[in-house]
């Protein structure tokens, strides 16, 4: 049998899930020329989807910008559900170092990033993660479903359809 010509991986990286008690939060952004959509997820330990939120708008400030904007997405559907403890991930390194460094941050950037977290209570507990690509499949997958239906959606248990068959399988592994 011949060996095939591109090797698969031993072992694809995928979603990880979070300790008991704990919401994990994937949250991701994308532009389009003078507009973004924004994607993230929520889960709990076993993987089921608590809800999430979808949507485009305008842009004319760039990536960092729009990733920072689905960062304040996510600060808003903690605050609105009242989680706790959240572990919120990201594959923009240059924001997980940033939010993770916030109170040295006095870029306006980093100002912005202070805003978001004193925003909320600080009975909130947040662990700032970055994960690769491959592990942010699901809020990539909402940001090109905003932009392709053009709108703007927040859902609980009901997620968009597209992206059921990710979910599944990071439930899964």
């Amino acid at each position: 049998m011949e060996r095939p010509m591109f090797p698969k991986p031993d072992g694809e990286k995928s979603w990880q899930k979070p300790s008991a008690g704990v919401v994990k939060i994937h949250f991701d952004a994308a532009v389009d020329g003078s507009r973004m959509s924004f994607g993230l997820v929520a889960r709990d330990h076993e993987g089921f989807v608590l809800g999430g939120r979808a949507g485009v708008m305008e842009n004319k400030t760039g990536a960092e910008w729009a990733e920072l904007q689905a960062f304040a997405e996510s600060v808003e559907l903690v605050r609105e559900k009242r989680w706790l403890k959240v572990e919120l991930e990201s594959d923009c390194a240059n924001l997980v170092n940033r939010l993770n460094k916030a109170p040295v941050d006095f870029s306006s950037y980093g100002y912005r990033i202070r805003q978001l977290l004193n925003s909320v209570d600080s009975c909130f507990n947040f662990n700032f993660v970055w994960a690769p690509r491959c592990c942010n499949k699901v809020a990539d997958q909402l940001c090109v479903w905003a932009f392709k239906n053009n709108c703007t959606k927040a859902f609980d248990m009901d997620y968009p359809i597209e992206i059921h068959g990710v979910i599944l399988k990071d439930a899964i592994n």
